[in-house]
């Protein structure tokens, strides 16, 4: 593959993303199961959280994306795994922090 594909530079995160996701669907099921008595509120629930987890999919890859630069094609590993799990389902404050970060470096 040629060097500036971004599946070369970006194979890493990505596949850290999607392996995040896939790790955080059955928690999302097992909250969900666990909130309410009628199926449709734990239907409800689940697809909210599953929504949430695919948004925060996408904009933390984004963040890392604009942040790594060439340091994006890093290893695979078990504690990225983990900190992309949790960087998912906790994407709002990640969102807030680059929004301030980035109005401070315009003001200055």
């Amino acid at each position: 593959m040629p060097e500036n594909d971004p599946l070369t530079q970006y194979g890493a995160p990505l596949a850290g993303v999607l392996i995040a996701v896939v790790l955080s669907i059955p928690v999302a099921a097992m909250v969900a199961g666990q909130i309410g008595d009628a199926y449709q509120t734990r239907a409800l629930v689940y697809a909210g959280f599953v929504l949430w987890l695919l948004i925060g999919a996408v904009i933390m890859f984004m963040l890392a994306h604009r942040g790594e630069g060439d340091r994006a094609s890093g290893r695979l590993s078990i504690s990225r795994v983990l900190l992309w799990a949790a960087s998912i389902w906790l994407w709002p404050i990640f969102l807030l922090f680059n929004r301030h970060r980035a109005n401070a470096n315009r003001d200055v």
